[in-house]
């Protein structure tokens, strides 16, 4: 197995940056350019990291660094790019710490990933000129992560609500202490609510616990699009199940 394979994406992600920091080549800016507090001679990245991260650092600074590594990355991204989320990544890990107790699952590999989708979405709209352009980036990251752990929870309730569904001989639902999920996304199926496409995400995400993008890539989707599959797969699912037994979603 690759050495990358059995990390996170921000682990990835802080060993790339490092690698572009390493001497005699350094990924560096020019603090007599930026100004601004920064020492007037060129700064390795990982200097100017550790300068940033200072508590007595003023956003002044943060600003002219993050203007030109959001200019940089926008110009030349390779490898601005993977600079930029470099000197995020002590941030994006804050994020994953923040967040890691709400998230329902034990690997946190997918919420670092949706964390650095998040940070590399806000970095492609975000703007050099912006104030504070820093928090706009951050708080991309941000929202990304807490929207993923709001997803996960929600269908870990879902699931928990369609394991209490079983089916009887004469077409009605019952709540049931043994429960049956397949049965129930077999009656969703004959009832054409899902098709056995829609069905299969459901399966596999949801009650077998794969990973969403192993799935994706099997079905032939992209992430996005298999996440909002399974949304509107779960959608339907959950209004068949309203509309055979009333009191399910009380």
């Amino acid at each position: 197995m690759d050495n990358e394979d059995a990390r996170s994406d921000l682990d990835v992600i802080e060993h790339r940056f490092l690698q572009l920091v390493a001497q005699p080549n350094a990924l560096a800016l020019d603090g007599a350019v930026l100004g601004c507090g920064v020492p007037p001679r060129p700064q390795s990245l990982d200097l100017l990291r550790d300068l940033l991260l200072q508590p007595r650092t003023t956003w002044l600074t943060k600003d002219a660094v993050w203007r030109e590594l959001v200019r940089r990355a926008h110009a030349e991204p390779d490898p601005w790019l993977t600079a930029a989320a470099g000197m995020m990544c002590p941030g994006l890990k804050g994020i994953a710490r923040k967040l890691g107790p709400r998230y329902p699952h034990g690997n946190k590999i997918d919420l670092h990933s949706e964390i650095l989708v998040g940070f590399f979405e806000a970095l492609d709209i975000a703007e050099p000129g912006q104030p504070r352009v820093y928090s706009q980036l951050y708080w991309g990251a941000f929202r990304r992560g807490h929207e993923l752990c709001n997803r996960e929870n929600r269908n870990l309730r879902r699931i928990a609500r369609f394991e209490e569904v079983d089916e009887l001989g004469d077409g009605h639902w019952r709540r049931s202490t043994v429960g049956n999920a397949d049965l129930l996304l077999a009656g969703a199926i004959l009832n054409n609510v899902l098709t056995k496409d829609e069905a299969a995400l459901v399966s596999e995400i949801c009650l077998d616990g794969e990973e969403p993008g192993a799935v994706a890539s099997r079905h032939g989707l992209s992430k996005h699009a298999c996440d909002k599959r399974l949304a509107r797969a779960e959608r339907k699912l959950v209004g068949f199940l309203n509309s055979r037994i009333p009191d399910l979603a009380a």
